[in-house]
């Protein structure tokens, strides 16, 4: 089935499972296979050479975002479980391997999610945030980094030869506080009466919740686990984040105003397995044009630039700045070098 292909981050993670339960070293195993094998295969079969066939809406790629949610909630349990006994050697391998498909599928399968115009889907993907703790990601992203993105005024953009170390320290601060000053914005202009319908506020209030009952309910190498395995989600995400726009600027009009959003302000990624799991986040060129559009549907951008790795390889450099900074700025437009 054509939609099978998209199921790879859910095998991966199943790995991850089977580490857990090995113990000792084994318990590295879910970061392993994100980190060694897949960027070895993935740059390996290269890029598809032309955009996939156009795929209709389907109830089986509906399926795999909707499964998301209850397989998330299985999967950090079963890490929660694991994490009570484990020694600090097992414990780091846990929250490593956790943390990446908290990543690469909570986090990202809830990317897809919240930009649905069905609310019952964008509530599926609030929850999956919530699992890492990254509530306002929902917010901040939908009404924020769309509208801003490639800008100054997007802390999700990452500029040239910034460092990923303190991009990482802005885009989350930054996005948290983008994320509170859109709802205020939003709830004074229904009236100050709405104040208690902040949603910033509740997704905050759910997280806290949660991490308080994991921890009434396993003890403290339980919340370790859990804020540990939130982190490393967060930081995937927002590596992610950090490759898909770095140095690409709009440009500023006489008017004060910024030029439109194009396909050159986002880099493209047409690796297979990077887009069988992620699904199709590679193609995020044409996601930024069409915010709505489902995976299936996203199709290659001509004028979009293109990344040189997929992205496995490519989070793996950007933690080397120097190295990542002299693969990636001869690339830059010209008028962005």
């Amino acid at each position: 089935m054509f939609y099978s292909r998209y199921s790879l981050s859910y095998l991966m993670a199943l790995g991850c499972l089977l580490g857990a339960s090995l113990g000792g070293a084994w318990t590295y195993l879910g970061v392993v296979l994100l980190f060694v094998l897949h960027p070895v295969i993935d740059n390996w079969q290269g890029p598809v050479t032309q955009t996939p066939e156009l795929r209709p809406p389907s109830k089986w790629a509906d399926a795999l975002l909707v499964s998301a949610l209850p397989f998330m909630c299985l999967f950090l349990f079963v890490g929660v479980i694991h994490s009570m006994k484990a020694s600090t050697f097992e414990l780091i391998g846990l929250i490593l391997s956790f943390g990446a498909y908290s990543g690469v599928l909570g986090i990202n399968t809830a990317h897809e999610l919240i930009h649905r115009r069905e609310q019952q889907m964008r509530g599926l993907g609030v929850g999956l945030l919530v699992l890492s703790n990254f509530g306002h990601y929902a917010i901040e992203h939908v009404f924020g980094h769309h509208k801003n993105v490639a800008t100054p005024l997007d802390p999700a953009s990452a500029r040239r030869n910034e460092w990923i170390y303190t991009y990482h320290l802005r885009s989350f601060f930054g996005g948290l506080a983008g994320s509170f000053a859109f709802e205020f914005r939003r709830l004074r202009n229904k009236g100050w009466g709405h104040v208690p319908r902040h949603r910033v506020f509740w997704y905050l209030l759910l997280q806290t919740l949660v991490t308080v009952a994991v921890y009434a309910l396993y003890g403290k190498m339980a919340l370790i686990f859990w804020m540990g395995q939130s982190l490393m989600g967060i930081l995937l995400l927002q590596t992610a984040d950090y490759i898909e726009h770095y140095g690409l600027q709009r440009a500023l009009r006489d008017n004060g105003m910024y030029e439109g959003l194009k396909a050159h302000h986002s880099w493209d990624s047409y690796h297979r397995w990077t887009n069988y799991s992620l699904i199709n986040l590679g193609y995020h060129s044409h996601h930024h044009l069409k915010a709505t559009l489902p995976f299936p549907e996203l199709q290659q951008q001509p004028q979009a630039p293109r990344l040189p790795y997929g992205y496995s390889a490519m989070a793996l450099l950007a933690f080397v700045p120097p190295a990542f900074f002299k693969v990636m700025n001869p690339r830059l437009p010209q008028n962005q070098k």
